[in-house]
Parts: C-alpha cells; structure tokens; sequence
C-alpha cells in the first residue's frame, strides 16, 4: 500500500472518520460501522492509493529444462499495479515481436508507471519496445492468477491484432494445446485455483509449540572403536570386564532448548541454522516423530489447532518429507510412483472420483487420456521428460540425485495434506532447482492455505525471497523468528551488518554458527549464541510470538503485502487485563473497510486475504521493521491511535500487515471434509491391498531378470536332481530306498535355500516401507498381504520347474492318477513358500544385511538338522524332541515319505527278510512301511494332513512375525547432523606477529579446528586493495621447483609442528633441530613441482546411453592455471564442467578428447601426469573401517613412494590434518564421523581433499568440493583449498552456483554455457567485480544488481538461471572477439609452447607406481585387514555363529551310540551337516562384503595407488587367521561335545585342518564368483547353484557307486574330499589287524578295538562305512592337497578375473 503522488500515510490519518473521495464512495458498504465481538468503532484510518514502489519491478521465472512448464513468474508482482493504473496504454501499442524480459525492464524504470511524468515517456517510447512491455505485463498477470485484469486491460485489441500481440516465446503458445497444457496455459495460479475449488478444501492448521526442550544423553565419548579383538575380548571376560571398568559419565545434549514458535495456514516458513544446531530435531518435533525412550527426553507441547500432535499424528494433516534419505522403489518409473503416491494419499483429484462438474472442467486432459493432477505434479517439477524412466538405485542405472529429490516432493505433493515439513528437500540441488522446487510449494500453499516449513543447506537470494517467516536456530536456541522482510534489519540493530556480496542465507548461518563477528560495525561488541538468544527473547517478536502460542483461542494470522485502499478502524477488546487494580481494555486496530477495484488477493504473495472486521496485529514501513502494535503496552485508544500515527508518519511507498483472525465457524460441508483428513488412510483395507497387489506386480515385472534367473535356477538343480536319482524310484534295495528319501530331504532343502536371494531386496525396499508406512500410505497388513498374494504364483511356478524335472527322471510313483505328484508338487510349493515367508521374517526385524543373513543361516540350520534326514528321530535327545515334532521341513519329508515309500512300495516284507534288515525286523508290513517305520518315520495316512497344517500354521506365524516387526520397529539410519560436544579449541597463529599481510579473507588459520576464521572486515576498502594485489597473478614471479611461494597462506611452524620436531629429535638425537630458527614448514615435507597447466581447444565427444547418438559435450575451450592460483569451472548442470575437468586430469574412460593439454609446455602420459597430480571427486567414496589418519597414511605412503622418507610422511599426514580441520576426528573411523559430530558433509568432504593431498600433488583437481554443505561448510572447506593453493600449488575446481564470496577466493573463473560453450575466461575480481564488469560491457546486456549473486546474473543472462530469459546474443563467439579472449589466447599459446615454465618442467618419468610392489602389498594387506579386524558385523558374526552352531550340533549329537546301524548312520551325518553348514555360512557371507568396498578401490584405481593385483591377493590372505579360529572354535565345541574326531590330540588337530582347508575353499570360491560377475546379486546366485550341486553330488545322499554320469562332478566336488577326509579321520579302524581278522563273523570280539554293529551282525563300523559311502581312508593326504590345490587355483583365478573382467576395469569417476 503506498499513497499516490508521493503522499505519506501520517497525512491519511484523522482522529476522526475520514471521509471517502468520490472514486471510493461508490464502493462504500454502508456497513463500516459494524465490527465483530463487543469492539467499539471510535475512528479510522483511510489508507488510499497503490503502493510506490521503491526499485524495478523483478522478474523472475523458471527453468525450462527437464520437461518443466513455465510456471509464475517468480518475481513477485507483490500486488504492484494499482487499481487505477490504465494497462489499455501498453495494449494499444501491443503487436507481434519477441523479448528479453530482462533487457525490456532496464529501458524503462517502472517504479512509477502510475505517475504522469512516466505515461509521457510511455507514449513517447518506440512503439516495438512498448509492445514488447505491453507482453511482458500480460504474462505477469495472466501468470500470477490475475488473468481477467489482463483480459480487461486488453480487451479493445481487435482480435487479429489480440492473436499477434499475445505471442509468447514458448512455440507450444502457438498451437493448439491439448490435455493439461490446454489446462495450464493461463498459468499456474490459475490451474491450482481451479483444482482448489473443486476439491475437498484442506482443514487449515495453525501449528503452535510451547516449551520444546528435546535432549539426548549419551555416554562420554572415547576414541575406542569396537574391534574383532576387544568384542572377543569383551565375550570373554564376560561380567568380570563390567566389574573391572570403570563406569563412564553420561553427558547429555540439549539438543532444542526453550523453543516457542508457531506456523499459519498459508504461510512458507524458511528453517535456518549450521549443522548440529537441531533443526531436523526441530521438525520432527513439529511432524511427531521425535524419538524418546530412556536416553531422549522431550518436553513442552506442539499442537495443531486445538489438538495435540500426538492426536494428529494418526491422521492424514501432517507430511514430512527427509531429504537427507530419498528413499523410492528402484524398480517403478517415475509416473508408477507418483501414481501409486495418488492412489494412497489422494483425497478427491483422482479421475475415478471426479463428479461430472469436475469432469466438464478437465475435459481436456480426460480426452487425451490424462490424469490432471498427476500431469501437473509431472510438468511443474520437472519431472516430465523422466516420467516412464526407472527410478533406479544410483544414477548408473535410474534416475540421478536432483530428479531423485524433485520425485521425494513430487511424491507428497501427490497427496492432500494441511501442514508440510521439509527436511533439506534440495539437497545437493542446484539454486535452479530449488527456486522451482520451493516456488511450486509456495504456489500451492497460497492456494490451497496449507502451511510449509523448509529446512534448506544452502540458501541463494531468489529462494529466500520466497519465504514468509524465518526461525533461526543456533546450539537450539531460537535466535530469529519473524517475517523474512525484517531479518536483516533486525540483526543490524545488533550491529550485524550484512555486506552486499553475501548471501541473506550465508549471513543468518554465519551468525547462528558463532561467526558473526566478521560483520559487526564500529563500537559494536560480539554476541555469543546465549546472549543472541537473550536478545531476541526481550524483542517485541518474541513477544507477539509469546502472545500467540498461549493465546486461549487459536488466531490465523497472515501476513498482507501492499494491500491497496483500506481503512483501519480502532476497537476495544472483548478481553481486558488488570493493572494495579484498575481493570483495563486493551484496544485493537482492525480492518473497517476495503475499497479496491482490483482483486489483489487473486495473486499469491499474501498468504491470506483481508475481510473486515480483522484485527492488525503489526505494521511494517519501508523505513524500518515490523512494529508490533499488539504486544505495545498502549493503555487506551489514544494511545493506540498514536502509535499508529508515529509508526506511519512520513512513511511512503507500500507497508505490511500482520492481520489476525479468529477461527470461523465452518459450514457442514467443510466439517465432512474435514472428516476425511481424520482418517488415518485414504484408501480402505480392500482398496489399498489392491493398490499393493497392483504395485507388486509391477515389481516383480521389473525384476523379471532375476526371475528368470531363480527359474533357470531351479530348472538347472531340478534336472540335476533327477539326473542324479535317475531311475532309482520303485527299486526294492536298501541303499536306493534310501536314496529315494535323501531326495524328499535334497528337495525340499534346494527349494528352501533358493528364497535367500531375495534377502538384499527386501532390505533394499524396507526404507520405502518405512517412509510410506508413516506418512499413511497403506496399512501393513495390506502391505504384508500384497507380498503374500504375489509371491504366491512365483513358488508355485518354482515348484512346478523343479518337479518337472527331478520327479520323472527320478522315476517317482505316478499311481493314483497323478495323485502322488501333485502332492509332490503341494509339498514343494508349501516349503518354497516358507522360505519366502522366512526371509520376509529375518529382513523385516533385523537391523542390517548381515544380521539378517545370520539369522536366516540360523533358521535354515535348525530345519535342516531336525529335518529327520541328518540325525534320524530315534537318535534325537529328548530335550530336542519338540524342535523334531515342530520343525515344518521335517513334516514335509514325513509327508514325502508317507506318498513315495509308503504308498508305492506296497510289496510285503515278508518275501524280502533276508534281503532287506527292516523287513526282517517288520515282517508283517508292507516294504515302505517297515523302511519308514525302521528309520523312525511316520506310516499314519492321515498325518499327511498334520504335516501340511503345521507346515501352513509355520508360514502363518512368520507372517505374523513380520507384521509385528515392520508396526513396531522401525531401524534407524544414523542422522548426519547429529549434535555434538563441543569442546573449546585452542587457537594458534600460522602467521608472524607483524606480519600484516592479509588476503582475500584476511584469515588466520585455526590449527586446531581447521578452518580459517574470518578476521572482521572493518575495512572494505583495503580489503578491495588486498585482494587486487594478491590475486594480481601476471605480476607475480614463478614459484620455483622445491619452495612454497610466500604469501599469508603459508604457515610458518605451528606449536603442533615444533612438538612433533621436537618429538623426533628425541628419537633421532643425532640430527640437529632448533624449534626457533624460523624454518618454514617447507622445509620438513617433500617437494612439489611447481606446474602450469594450458589447454587449448577442448572437446569432448561422447555416445548417448540410449539413443547411441554421438553428442559434443565440449566445443573449444581453452585456458590456463598457474601455481598458486585458483580456478573455477562454473556452469548450469548441463554446460559441462564437470567432462572439463575429468579431460584436464585425464580420467575420462569413455569418449573422444579434442585439443591439446600441457604441463609447463610438454605433453604428459596419463600415468606420469596422475603421480603429479591429485583428483577429489565429488563422490566421497573411503574405506569405512580405517580411521581418517590411517587413509591419509595410506594414500601417502602409495603414492609419495621413495621420493620421501618415512619422516617426512608422517609430517606431511599431521600437516594436512591440521591444515584440513581434521585433527579432533583423525583417530575415528571414516563410517563413524555421522556418530561423532554434526559435520558429517563437510569433514567427509574434507577427508576426500586431504587424502588427494596426502600424496602432496602440484596440481589438484576438484570436483564441486562444496556440494551437500551448508554455507559454514562451504565456507571452511573453500577457505582450506584456499591455503592449499597458497603453498605453490595449482587448483582447478568444478564448483555449483557459488556466492560472490565463495567465488572470490578464486583467481580466474572459466564459465560454460549449456552445450559445453565457452563464454568467459578470466579474473574473478573483490566481490567478483571484474566478471560482471566484462558481462556489463556487453551491449543489450541487462543492468546488474549489487544485491544480486553474480554468478546468478551470469547465468541468467545465458539463459540458464532461475529468470525465464532467453539468451539472445551468442556470447561464446563474444568472448572469441573480445580483447580479453584475444588476451587469452595469446597467453595460452605462449604457455602451451613452454613459456614462464621455469625451473619447474616436468621431466620424464617411470610409467609404474610410486611405490615399490613390496610398499604396495604390504599396505594393502595392512588396509584389508584392519577392514576385517574392525568389521565385526562380519568377522565376529561368523565366529559367533560358528559357535551357536557348534553348540547346537553338539548338543544334538552329544554321544551318540556306535551300537546300531541307525546310531552309525546319524553319528555319520554329524560330518555331513557341519560341513554343509560352515560351507553355505561362510560362502554367503563373503559375497556382500567384498563389494562393499568397491566404491574406494574404484577411487584408488583411477588414482594408480597400486597394482589391481594386491586387491584380491590381500582378501585371500586376510581371511585366512579368521577362518582359522572360527573351524578351530567349531570343532572343540561341536566335535568336542558329539566325540566325533577326538580320540587323540593328533585326531583332533587332522580334523580341524581338513575343516579348515574345505572352508577356506568355499570362501575362496565365494570371492571369486564376486569379483567374475558384475553383480552380488548374480553371485548369490551362481553361489546357490553350486552349493545345491556339490550338497546333492557328495556322495552321502547318493552314494558314489550311484554316480555315473556325474562322475566329473564329483571328483571336482570339495564337499566330497572334506567328507570322505573327515570322516576317515572319525571313524577309521584298522580292521584288517590280526586281533580283528581273528574275530568270529557275527559275534562280538571284545580283543578287537574296532566298534561293532550289533543289529547288523556284528560288522565293523567302519568296514559299514567303507560300503556305504565308498570311502578311503588312504586319500586323507590326497583330499587335503585336493582342498589346498582348489583354494590356490580359486584364488589365481579371483586375480585374472579382478584384472581383466570389464566390470572390474577403471571406470569414470
């Protein structure tokens, strides 16, 4: 609001009703007297006439690219076109022609359109460029919802003209526009609109929260990370270790403390603070999701409403969005998910439901088959040119991290909710991306008066702008809370004052981070937090914070912008207050009357529309902040009405109000609609299963690989199965009898196992689950059901593969009319299921991967080994008799058992009881029921329904299980902004103490925190000069081969650095050091080589992922980089920066590189420039289990080589730990930063940098080092790499969208268009002053800001900004002309022809490794064994289930009896079970951790830290102590406790090295089937396929007499060799000694020491044995050479693989 003519609003106002003029009278309500409540009317104030703006109008737009449409533009009209402004000028002038907004706007200054003076200049202008404004307004309203303004305005153009005049540049304006584009074209304001009235209006929610204190108590921290050795230690001592300890101090962290606040309907409000701050604590506070249990306590209240937020929780009003974990199902498109998200959260939008008034309006988009909204979601986000794209896991092979964001938003806004709140939505985005993320929320929340709180990392202006309100958190103080016009203001009443280089976001984080001081003026002291927080709570913000969170009713207050043409009357309050007995009324100021002829409320910038009768709580003037009228201790009216009268004396141009409403009564409609959001899920139970069932099949369709793949699985063991019982079905004999049942055990055990591959994509999908589980996406039982119901199909089909090709090869019975296979068939499909249902079980309650493998491996061991099969039920102690009876795969074999034998064998015994031994004990049964009765199996027909009831209630209860597990529990991921203790960090100077010099950041370097602090900028002026002369390059000298040029960036010694001298002088006394001679650091790290790096021409062609289309990402660019100097690589996502810089370090894999690229003027190989030359890649890829100094160490000693003494390493590691701020966390695992501190981005970046720094390079690359960080971050890692080039080194860095500050620290910069264009090399400049000054001097070039980020108004003038602009001039060819490329090319061919190389040319050098192959092996050696000595999930894992497995073994074979064949023959079996067992344990294991590691080797790959060789070599080798102790641990306890293979000490240890070298085979073959394919996945697989074979092909189920075509099989098998040795060392006995031949056959020989069967005629065990299993004792040796042969040519062959297969070739970084 603004008064016209320039007047001021103190003239307006009048003790007295003033009087309309005549214009007003005639929309005068004759109702102005009449106010709401017993407020009494006792004057007015009119406020008349438009607002005067104070600036040019700006305008804003959005990105194009990505499929996104051209929503509103986002500049903000902000209600600027007064009621009686006359647009029909700019109409008549209007005709065709195109337009660069931009440049439009900076002819003419439309601040005062409405004077006079400026329609003169309007009607004298050229007729073309009034056109071209007469269009740019037409789309400002048309597109800010204020369309039927702009067709009033133009409604006297004839209609020929009409059809030119409204030409916009987007070619789809010009056609005819079907579907939804024909629903957007008049924009988007005017599309949600209509959406809004036709949908169920969303309840609105006035969010409060009173007193959130939220705190967290945790142990004392000690740098003592768990290990193999102390966890084994730990089990050991056991209670006397906790007796011995001493008990450690908890300390408890206020996380939030004391905070009061508040959210409105409508309103957009921007959450700011450094990290650790507690922001994501904050608003999980605000959604009801803080967690609290024993060790987080949470007090105060939030409410919505009326209502608790523990109330609300369960319904649907609340979304909370986590951008920190963008979890969606890899395997849908982009459309399938969100349609799924409408399906689920969707109240009354989606096209089923739409009544036939709704159908008329969108019939458009029905026709063309559309969805409205779901196409809508698609177009404003971007999201449309992805839309049938598969959301994939990683980038590689979905959709990349921006999309992945933008979908995580598009999936809520999907939904119908009142209140939204964003945990980094952004991050990692772009500003572009952002600003169109954050303006359609904005869009919807105007229109829909929904309420949004954001949490952002980085802020730039244009996405400030769009916010309402900001909450500035700092160490959980609210430092801030208020509207975002004031923010700056307010500070700079503290003495704050923001510079205009530096970002409104970067300032506030600053300030919140402790670092405010850098902006305090003159005679202005420094604030802590606390004393910041004290501030703020004695503001009138606080206070009308305070007055509206314990306010008894619920007010909506909103925020109005430039409202024209008001009157403001004064009232008396209902409610009073008593002030020293005297009771007093408090007055109000409200709104009497409204009197606008133009419907600014149409437009979004105000969150609510003003009524009369509501009551101004606050006003704001251009002169100052937002005076709190409400909170002001006026005593009556009188004072009031001078409050507002000293508040809006002299103030011109537009003010702000803060209005407030009390609730109105809603009508029957709304209350029923309101009902809906109460219910906890859209859909119900049925409707949702099918949504789920419908979403799961589309799952399993894109899973369809691996589907075929389990169906070849199962095709390939279901042939060999019956290949190898081939014919043995229907054959009276003992041992193929036998073999008969070993096949019910053998395929119920293959159809079991085959479910364990789905294990890593249930975890894969479990997130999902959880994100959508809590924000009501479906109910989980319906979750569970869909699952249920899908795999159903896909067991039965498994079953149906496998039957069909192991029972008729098998010759199994075919009576009954195919009765007995399709019972065959029902029992597999019944196991198969199981196991799918019991790996649904262990993925849903364990916490990681490998817990869940070990649990599943647990699961599978008690069904095999009580299956019947392995230990028959007679043997089986009575303890473990109820595990026998309740174990579902041992029903199955009696069910198997009960069909094929008892059924089929129907011959009577009586003619077979000299033959067969059951026959003669059974005489009177049947062949199969005597065999089955012998072996303690069932004969009962009927049990065959028993078995199939506890085999069905098995499933049922893992289904149960499973439900529990995903409603209760929920496995958190580690926050990366945990808080953390902070600890007082003891400062030194790097600087001598009259040494004045300062740099572009006039910083001092902080040893012990790392970072540089920001000195107070007092003086700008000699900042600006500083800066000019240090970043002067062309007159700076060479920096010469060993030294580090001079200047404030390099340190002399540091105390840390004369204490670690002093240190070695005391190990080394024969050296001689004197800690104060004033040496440079220089003096005790390796030298660098000093190197310029020109390049001239650059391209880059490379072929397009799907159409196989070759594409130019690069076109001719050229530049250079001196020592010492920084240069930028700056572009929008697609220019190609990021290619630049990979073809400059020389990692680009695929493509062809055009140009020339040279060092100090000579061309390098790759290997020569990599040992010279450091790459930190935008991906923090590290290995987790070594601490941060030992990968420093690490890369140090690889890559550095002999060139430097131990010594000197050392150092150097401690010197950049310093320099780098990584020195409190360098004794800390890489994985266990997030634990430790809430600077997990910025150390992870840091560590990326230090460890490329580590091999002291002269050139180092990076790419965007300040990605994912927040401005504080960013800050301190710019300001590292800033002392980094100051030691002499040349950096080149890649770096998205910097602040002019940020960007400043740079010397040169080098800008790209999109396509890879060259548009700009050269000096950056103070404040990047020289950028915009070469872009200024361009003709048609838009005026620039100073408020404004450069490197935004570079790229919006490209065409490649968040304005909508198109980019008119060719400003690469520009740039070609301009006498600074003439410059630059000269400079560069001068350079690329080796001049100003200096003594610093590199020379030739070896192509090999720095380090010696020795260094090499042994450092990754050492590296690989600390990864398994930390990795206890894994190594401890093992060793742990070796031990319950040896436990249980044990304890069921314990003592076995050697008297009868059936004792024998279980007693055997021990063998077999503990073979099978630590063979599939170990195998399984060792395939997910061997690539969880890949990512870094990856890393040290490009880098050549070491021959690929060493990689597989290290893990074979690694691995083998730990398989040593867990067999060693198995055989004491299991053989120890059955008395298998422990007669004699020597037995023992025979035994433990025949187990040993059998379980380091499968190992080895486990390694290898990971590094030969491509995938885990594919490895589990093959691993499955084997391990089936080699179980069924040992020669226990079938014995080797039976194996004739697989005869090649078994002699290949390890499983045969460790059998065959194992159990000749148990149970051999030399029965062939003259005591035993002299024994009489069949009678017991007590002489003879050899055990006797006594129900087999005395025979000797072992000559039983012998028959049975073909065994030979005399091949003991020759088995353990076999195993030893097998695990050396596994591992040759795990080397060959790693080095030659594609899939483990250097890929691009």
């Amino acid at each position: 609001m603004g008064s016209r003519s320039g007047r001021n609003w103190s003239s307006m106002f009048k003790e007295e009703r003033t009087f309309p003029t005549s214009r007003q009278s005639s929309t005068r309500d004759s109702s102005a007297n009449e106010l709401h409540g017993s407020r009494k009317d006792s004057g007015t104030i009119s406020m008349h006439g438009s607002r005067r703006d104070s600036g040019p109008i700006e305008v804003h737009g959005s990105r194009r690219d990505s499929g996104a449409i051209d929503i509103e533009q986002s500049g903000e009209i902000r209600s600027r076109f007064s009621a009686d402004l006359d647009l029909s000028l700019f109409g008549s002038f209007a005709s065709t022609g195109t337009i660069d907004e931009s440049a439009c706007f900076s002819c003419l200054n439309l601040e005062d359109l409405e004077n006079t003076d400026m329609r003169l200049k309007i009607s004298k202008a050229p007729s073309r460029k009034v056109r071209e404004i007469a269009i740019v307004m037409y789309k400002l309203l048309r597109q800010n919802g204020l369309l039927s303004e702009a067709q009033k305005a133009f409604e006297h153009l004839r209609d020929n003209r009409d059809r030119h005049a409204g030409s916009v540049p987007n070619k789809k304006d010009k056609e005819h526009a079907l579907g939804v584009e024909h629903m957007l074209k008049h924009g988007l304001v005017n599309f949600l609109r209509d959406l809004a009235c036709l949908s169920p209006p969303i309840p609105h929610q006035v969010v409060r929260f009173r007193g959130i204190s939220y705190s967290l108590e945790v142990q004392e921290e000690v740098h003592v990370f768990e290990t193999f050795g102390n966890k084994l230690l730990g089990c050991l001592l056991g209670p006397f270790q906790n007796l011995m300890k001493k008990k450690m101090a908890s300390i408890r962290y206020d996380v939030l403390k004391d905070v009061h606040g508040y959210v409105m309907p409508g309103s957009m409000t921007l959450l700011l603070g450094p990290p650790g701050s507690g922001k994501s604590s904050l608003l999980k506070v605000l959604a009801g999701r803080a967690h609290t249990d024993k060790n987080a306590s949470l007090k105060g209240r939030v409410t919505y409403n009326e209502r608790d937020v523990s109330e609300v929780l369960r319904t649907r009003l609340i979304a909370y969005i986590n951008g920190q974990a963008n979890s969606h199902s890899p395997f849908l498109s982009v459309r399938e998910t969100l349609q799924f998200a409408e399906e689920c959260t969707q109240l009354g939008l989606r096209p089923e439901n739409f009544p036939p008034h709704m159908r008329k309006v969108f019939a458009y988009a029905l026709v063309e088959g559309e969805d409205p909204y779901l196409e809508y979601i698609l177009r404003v986000l971007g999201l449309k040119s992805i839309e049938n794209e598969i959301v994939g896991k990683s980038r590689k092979d979905g959709i990349d991290d921006f999309e992945r964001n933008r979908l995580t938003t598009a999936e809520i806004a999907m939904g119908t909710y009142a209140v939204m709140i964003y945990d980094q939505p952004c991050l990692g985005q772009d500003p572009l991306a952002t600003y169109d993320l954050v303006h359609t929320i904005r869009a919807v929340n105007r229109i829909h008066q929904s309420a949004a709180v954001i949490s952002l990392v980085q802020v730039s202006p244009e996405v400030f702008d769009l916010f309402d309100r900001v909450i500035l958190l700092g160490d959980g103080h609210i430092l801030y809370q208020g509207p975002r016009h004031d923010v700056i203001h307010y500070f700079l009443q503290h003495g704050y004052d923001k510079p205009p280089h530096v970002d409104p976001g970067s300032f506030l984080q600053d300030i919140a981070g402790g670092e405010g001081a850098q902006y305090l003026g003159p005679n202005f002291m420094s604030h802590t937090i606390g004393e910041l927080s004290e501030l703020y709570k004695s503001s009138d913000l606080y206070r009308d914070v305070l007055r509206i969170v314990t306010s008894v009713n619920v007010p909506h207050t909103f925020w109005v912008e430039s409202q024209p043409d008001i009157e403001l009357s004064f009232g008396i309050a209902s409610s009073s207050n008593t002030t020293n007995g005297v009771e007093l009324q408090a007055a109000e100021v409200l709104v009497a009357r409204i009197c606008s002829t133009i419907d600014h409320a149409r437009g979004i910038e105000s969150t609510g529309r003003l009524t009369v009768g509501d009551k101004v709580t606050a006003i704001s003037t251009p002169a100052g902040g937002m005076h709190y009228i409400a909170v002001s201790p006026q005593r009556d009216r009188n004072d009031h009405a001078a409050t507002v009268t000293t508040i809006l004396k002299d103030s011109t141009g537009y003010i702000r109000l803060q209005v407030e409403r009390q609730g109105v009564e809603e009508s029957e409609e709304d209350r029923a609609a309101h009902e809906k959001f109460d219910q906890e899920y859209v859909q119900g139970w049925w409707e949702s299963t099918r949504s789920l069932i419908a979403r799961q099949w589309k799952i399993t369709g894109r899973l369809r690989i691996l589907i075929l793949l389990r169906c070849l699985q199962v095709i390939i063991l279901g042939f060999f199965g019956g290949t190898i019982f081939y014919h043995l079905g229907g054959r009276i004999d003992s041992l193929k009898m036998n073999s008969v049942r070993g096949m019910g055990f053998v395929s119920s055990m293959t159809v079991l196992l085959i479910n364990l591959v789905q294990q890593p994509l249930h975890m894969l999908q479990r997130p999902v689950f959880y994100k959508q589980r809590a924000q009501r996406f479906y109910r989980v039982s319906s979750y569970l059901v869909a699952e249920a119901v899908v795999s159903l199909p896909q067991s039965l089909i498994e079953a149906f593969l496998y039957t069909m090709g192991a029972y008729f090869l098998a010759s199994l019975s075919r009576a009954g009319h195919w009765e007995h296979y399709f019972q065959y068939l029902l029992v597999l499909f019944l196991v198969a299921y199981l196991g799918s249902a019991m790996v649904r079980f262990t993925s849903s309650v364990a916490p990681i991967l490998e817990a869940a493998n070990a649990l599943a491996g647990v699961l599978v061991a008690i069904f095999l080994l009580f299956s019947g099969f392995v230990i028959y039920p007679h043997n089986v102690p009575p303890y473990w008799k109820w595990m026998l009876y309740a174990n579902p795969l041992h029903w199955a074999i009696v069910i198997y058992g009960l069909i094929q034998l008892g059924e089929n064998y129907k011959e009577p015994c009586s003619d077979y009881t000299q033959l067969l031994q059951y026959c003669h004990v059974y005489p009177r049964m049947t062949v199969g029921n005597a065999f089955l009765k012998f072996y303690g199996l069932k004969t009962e027909r009927h049990l065959v329904w028993v078995g199939y009831a506890i085999i069905i209630a098995w499933i049922l209860v893992f289904k149960l299980l499973s439900y529990l597990a995903l409603e209760k529990f929920q496995h958190i991921e580690v926050n990366p902004s945990l808080p953390r203790q902070k600890k007082r960090a003891h400062v030194y100077s790097n600087l001598d103490e009259d040494n004045e010099a300062s740099d572009i950041f006039s910083e001092q370097l902080i040893v012990n925190a790392g970072k540089l602090n920001v000195a107070s900028h007092k003086n700008d002026k000699r900042m600006q000069n500083d800066h000019e002369v240090l970043h002067d390059e062309e007159a700076s000298h060479p920096v010469r081969t060993g030294q580090l040029a001079p200047g404030p960036g390099i340190p002399k010694l540091t105390p840390f650095a004369v204490s670690f001298l002093r240190r070695q002088q005391e190990a080394s006394p024969q050296e001689n050091f004197h800690p104060d001679n004033g040496k440079s650091i220089s003096s005790y790290i390796p030298a660098i080589k000093p190197i310029t790096l020109s390049f001239r021409n650059i391209g880059l062609i490379v072929k397009d992922r799907k159409s196989k289309k070759e594409q130019s990402l690069l076109r001719g660019v050229s530049g250079y980089a001196r020592p010492g100097t920084m240069v930028a690589l700056v572009g929008s996502s697609s220019s190609g920066a990021t290619p630049l810089l990979r073809c400059l370090a020389g990692r680009v894999s695929h493509g062809t590189v055009e140009g020339e690229i040279f060092v100090n003027g000579a061309k390098l190989s790759t290997n020569i420039f990599s040992r010279i030359s450091g790459y930190a890649e935008s991906l923090d890829a590290h290995q987790p289990y070594l601490t941060v100094r030992e990968s420093l160490a690490f890369s140090a000693s690889l890559r550095l080589g002999a060139t430097a003494s131990r010594r000197q390493k050392i150092f150097l590691v401690d010197l950049i730990l310093e320099l780098m701020g990584l020195s409190e966390v360098s004794n800390l695992l890489v994985g266990d930063l997030s634990y430790s501190t809430g600077r997990t981005y910025e150390l992870s970046k840091k560590l990326t940098i230090a460890v490329e720094l580590a091999a002291n390079p002269s050139i180092l690359f990076l790419d965007n080092p300040t990605s994912n960080l927040d401005s504080v971050g960013a800050r301190n890692v710019m300001y590292a790499i800033k002392a980094v080039a100051g030691t002499g080194r040349t950096v080149i860095s890649t770096i998205r969208h910097p602040s002019a500050r940020m960007l400043s620290a740079f010397n040169k910069v080098l800008i790209l268009n999109n396509g890879g264009e060259q548009v700009y090399f050269g000096p950056v400049g103070w404040n990047s002053s020289k950028l915009v000054a070469y872009f200024v001097s361009i003709p048609k070039v838009p005026k620039y800001d100073e408020k404004q980020n450069p490197i935004t108004y570079v790229l919006d003038i490209l065409g490649a900004g968040i304005r909508k602009r198109r980019s008119v001039q060719n400003y690469g060819e520009i740039y070609l002309e301009s006498q600074l490329g003439k410059k630059n090319e000269a400079e560069i061919n001068k350079l690329c022809a080796g001049g100003d190389a200096g003594d610093g040319v590199v020379v030739s050098e070896d192509s090999g490794y720095a380090a010696s192959y020795c260094t090499q092996a042994a450092m990754v050696f050492l590296r690989t064994q600390r990864f398994l000595y930390r990795n206890v999930h894994y190594t401890f894992g093992r060793l742990a289930g070796a031990i319950a497995l040896g436990l249980l073994l044990g304890s069921v074979y314990i003592q076995i009896h050697w008297s009868s064949s059936i004792s024998m023959t279980s007693r055997s079996l021990f063998i077999y079970i503990q073979v099978l067992l630590i063979g599939v344990m170990n195998a399984n294991n060792v395939i997910p951790q061997l690539g969880s590691d890949r990512l870094a080797y990856f890393r040290e790959k490009r880098a050549s830290m070491y021959a690929p060789i060493f990689y597989p070599i290290s893990w074979a080798v690694s691995e083998i102590p730990y398989l040593i102790l867990i067999t060693l641990v198995f055989v004491a306890i299991g053989n120890g406790m059955a008395g298998i293979g422990t007669d004699t000490p020597g037995h023992f240890f025979e035994y433990w090295f025949g187990l040993f070298l059998f379980t380091l085979t499968v190992t080895y073959f486990g390694i290898f089937l990971t590094i030969a394919t491509p995938a885990p996945m594919l490895a589990a697989f093959a691993m499955s396929i084997c391990l089936s074979i080699w179980i069924t092909g040992s020669g226990v189920v079938v014995p080797k007499l039976r194996i004739h075509f697989y005869a090649w099989l078994y002699w290949s098998n390890p499983f045969q060799y460790a059998i065959n040795a194992l159990t000749s060392i148990s149970f051999y006995c030399n029965t062939k000694s003259p005591v035993c031949l002299a024994c009489p056959a069949g009678k017991p020989c007590p002489a003879c020491p050899c055990k006797q069967l006594t129900d087999v005629g005395y025979t000797f065990v072992w000559d039983r044995l012998k028959h049975l299993r073909s065994l030979n004792h005399q091949r003991i040796s020759l088995d353990f050479v076999a195993l030893g042969g097998m695990s050396t040519v596994l591992a040759l062959l795990c080397v060959i693989c790693f080095v030659f297969f594609k899939h483990n070739s250097k890929p691009s970084s």
